[in-house]
């Protein structure tokens, strides 16, 4: 019980970290892309995530906080530990159109929630021990099926403001 609880106030944490990194990523998108939309984009870095706080998707957080530092994006591992969070995650992509999976299609995204999500993705490699946001675009298009002009967009985003 002590783990859990423990668990629970740290991913209540990361997750306020988490969010405040978005935030900065979007403010720099904002500065050094400069897209259209920037006051909806800018509003979408302050709700980012806030699904995460809820008890339906925090109560399996709680329960895996301590093992996703330590796991590679992509791996067996790092499956293992989505199945396990599988509820949470279906919930929390049904609530977030910064994902791909909310849409069934990257490209049903609007260019405003594609920005969020490259905001949300570097934000996320902080989270793993050798995360590398230009390795994660790379699955990732294996992953969403977009295609090398996506992807190139993607990593020149990253590279503007990184």
């Amino acid at each position: 019980m002590f783990k859990f609880i423990a668990g629970y106030i740290w991913a209540q944490i990361q997750t306020t970290i988490h969010k405040i990194h978005v935030l900065r990523n979007i403010v720099l998108i904002i500065n050094y892309v400069n897209p259209p939309n920037k006051w909806e984009l800018y509003w979408r870095g302050v709700k980012h995530d806030l699904s995460k706080y809820r008890w339906s998707e925090a109560k399996y957080f709680a329960k895996t906080i301590f093992d996703l530092k330590h796991l590679t994006y992509g791996s067996e591992g790092y499956k293992q530990t989505l199945a396990e969070l599988k509820p949470a995650i279906d919930l929390h992509y049904k609530r977030n159109s910064h994902h791909p999976e909310y849409h069934n299609s990257i490209n049903k995204m609007s260019k405003t929630e594609k920005l969020e999500m490259v905001a949300d993705w570097l934000s996320a490699c902080k989270r793993h021990k050798d995360g590398n946001i230009f390795n994660s675009i790379e699955i990732n298009q294996k992953r969403f099926n977009y295609d090398d002009q996506t992807k190139e967009w993607f990593i020149s985003i990253v590279k503007k403001i990184t």
